[in-house]
């Protein structure tokens, strides 16, 4: 029956488009403090050379509680907000967001009141100080100088169990700006867990697992306070906070079946694992219009992270990982922007990364690591524009440097380059070229000399003998917007060198999981997205896309995937209701994980009224047996794996916001993100 209502949607659907806009970019920071209340008529979304400048409506405004629930019900082609997850994706890729043109953490934009979002401007050609970014999402706000509030959210699901709790607080006196936020969020989407794995030893073994109701518990508290200044020629905020997070992931009754030399021996198998993170973290940012046409912002982000990875595995013997890690991380961005007569723009970027890890590994295996890690980046962005074309060059250098204890540093200078243009030959349609080349690392995970054991087969081992991987390809866009349609096509090509895949060989009695960078990959995807604007009542949004993934050498693999989305929002008085539906997805993960996500559909009713909002959401109803697949083919090791997880079955949620503004109403504050501290232990 849901498919064919889906079918029904589709077709009714597949007849709309939105409107595309856009302005020269300039940066939002150093320009929103100068923007008044204005009533806009026409199009709420217009194109321009680079981005998308979109105007919410009052209906998108008042039925929306978060910024990514406004992003959302704008509904720009090509853009795909996922609410729960709290991440935007685009063609390209990952969207970065921005708030004013600083860049925003997750809560930030989850707490965003969307009735003081002016606009958003959506870089799909990102220059200048966003050309490190693969898209970028702006929220430009109004500002207040005057007054306070206070808000409480809460979400509780039912079908698993899933909490979280906020409070955020904010004052505001003449330039400045105080903010408090707190808040604890538990999730437990427990699931049930078949896996067949053959290994290609002298004496060949195939091990079963099954098991259910395995505990996926996690927990996570934050404090945070900040003070902020802006003025017309500054801004800036500092922030400080206290994280902390815990992880469970428990096989508390589990079945293992060992299957060699046509003999079978059964096992009960446990498994206790824990992950805890203690953060405290602090982040400073400056912006500082220098004259008209001259502009510097800086940002510090650093935290030191107290990790711990417990393990404890009991089947045919036990092993046991114990690692307490001390790690250190800190960014710095620098960006001096230059406006250039006659529509000339010039941008210098630097961008520093330093990770310091310290590992200590106990339990089966006793190790020491120490790591120094330190990445630095400078881009040179120039942008010329005439009355319908844009170029950018941008040119890049990124050199890596890392060193294990006891080990030669190993080094890595590498150029980076990004050419773009865009031609309008009228204000309905845009065409776009792109091509990059970039570099990027092995993850810091993998690059050691630590052996941890699996089970009584397999054996995990890093490699610190690894090479810089080089990505580049080009992109072909086109949009046009007529009346209430709008449509977004997209091709892109990705080819990337000394991709890192992970290896398996046979030592004695044991199979050696390793990694390499010897694999090449090979993308390709086409999109098309088109949305219908019939009424500022009803509005709906379909895309599809299709991707090509190959990869040889070190590995050999090949994915193609189709995929389709629906979404369709209608407005009525204090409610909103929405419908959505995305088809099953296959997809290449890792550069060889072969993985099969099921349909998923959802529905959600909205009533908003003044400072009152309560918000039920519905996913997958009456569906309990969707099941994700995972799977992966080696010489000697194979996998095959299959999960039933709540999360992905029928489940329902209600969500809870209050809020009460004392003096002038002000802008609502963003909470505050706990972002999941980096790790270099091997798991």
């Amino acid at each position: 029956m849901y498919i064919n209502m889906f079918k029904l949607l589709s077709i009714s659907c597949f007849l709309f488009l939105t409107t595309i806009s856009m302005t020269a970019q300039v940066d939002s920071i150093s320009k929103s403090l100068h923007l008044k209340e204005v009533v806009v008529k026409g199009k709420n979304i217009q194109q321009t050379a680079d981005h998308f400048n979109c105007i919410p409506t009052n209906k998108q405004r008042r039925h929306s509680h978060s910024g990514f629930d406004l992003v959302r019900k704008m509904m720009i082609p090509g853009i795909d907000v996922d609410t729960e997850n709290g991440t935007i994706s685009t063609p390209a890729g990952g969207a970065t967001l921005y708030i004013n043109g600083r860049e925003a953490t997750y809560r930030e934009i989850q707490s965003l009141r969307p009735i003081d979002v002016i606009r958003i401007e959506y870089y799909d050609m990102p220059t200048g100080k966003y050309s490190k970014d693969r898209a970028v999402i702006n929220y430009v706000v109004k500002n207040y100088i005057s007054g306070g509030y206070t808000q409480i959210d809460g979400l509780r699901s039912l079908g698993y169990k899933r909490g979280d709790y906020n409070l955020a607080s904010k004052y505001s006196f003449g330039d400045y700006n105080a903010n408090v936020w707190a808040g604890y969020c538990t999730e437990n989407p427990k699931e049930d867990l078949y896996t067949v794995e053959n290994y290609a030893l002298p004496e060949a073994i195939i091990k079963t697992v099954s098991s259910n109701g395995n505990g996926k518990e996690h927990i996570e508290k934050y404090l945070t306070a900040s003070l902020s200044r802006m003025t017309p020629k500054s801004t800036w905020m500092i922030r400080a906070s206290i994280e902390a997070s815990k992880q469970w992931n428990n096989i508390l009754a589990g079945n293992t079946q060992y299957l060699e030399n046509q003999k079978s021996t059964i096992l009960d198998s446990r498994q206790y694992s824990r992950e805890s993170s203690v953060k405290p973290t602090l982040y400073a940012y400056f912006n500082r219009n220098i004259n008209k046409s001259q502009n510097l912002d800086a940002v510090l982000d650093c935290y030191y992270a107290r990790n711990q990875y417990k393990r404890d595995y009991l089947e045919d013997g036990r092993f046991i990982s114990d690692v307490d890690e001390d790690y250190f991380y800190s960014k710095l961005n620098a960006n001096y922007n230059i406006f250039l007569p006659k529509k000339n723009y010039l941008t210098f970027s630097l961008h520093e990364y330093l990770r310091i890890f310290q590992d200590n590994y106990n339990g089966t295996s006793k190790y020491w690591q120490h790591l120094h890690s330190s990445e630095t980046i400078f881009f040179m962005d120039y942008n010329k524009r005439w009355n319908h074309v844009m170029l950018d060059l941008n040119p890049g250098v990124s050199y890596l440097v890392y060193r294990l204890h006891g080990d030669e540093a190993v080094k890595h200078l590498a150029p980076r380059l990004q050419l773009s243009s865009s031609w309008m030959p009228d204000k309905l349609q845009r065409i776009r070229l792109f091509f990059s080349l970039g570099n990027t690392f092995p993850t810091l995970s993998t690059i050691n000399h630590v052996d941890q054991q699996i089970d009584r087969v397999m054996i995990r081992r890093g490699n610190p003998n690894m090479d810089n991987s080089t990505l580049l390809g080009p992109a072909f866009t086109y949009s046009v917007n007529y009346k209430q349609w709008s449509a977004l096509l997209s091709c892109y090509y990705m080819y990337m060198s000394n991709a890192i895949v992970n290896t398996y060989s046979v030592e004695g009695e044991n199979i050696i999981n390793s990694f390499s960078s010897d694999a090449r990959s090979h993308q390709t995807s086409a999109s098309l997205s088109v949305t219908w604007k019939p009424s500022n009542n009803f509005n709906a949004k379909i895309d599809g896309n299709f991707t090509n993934a190959i990869v040889n050498r070190a590995v050999y693999e090949r994915q193609n995937g189709w995929q389709m989305g629906l979404l369709a929002n209608y407005y009525v008085g204090d409610f909103s209701f929405s419908a959505s539906c995305k088809s099953l997805v296959k997809s290449l993960e890792d550069y060889q994980y072969h993985v099969r996500k099921p349909w998923q559909y959802g529905f959600s009713a909205e009533w908003s009224h003044n400072n009152i909002a309560v918000i039920l959401e519905t996913k997958n109803l009456f569906v309990q047996d969707d099941i994700f697949k995972r799977s992966l083919t080696s010489n000697v090791y194979n996998l095959s794996q299959q999960l039933r997880r709540e999360c992905d079955n029928s489940y329902a949620s209600v969500k809870f916001v209050y809020s009460v503004d004392y003096g002038k109403k002000v802008r609502h504050s963003p909470q505050y993100e706990i972002k999941e501290a980096e790790s270099n232990i091997l798991k």
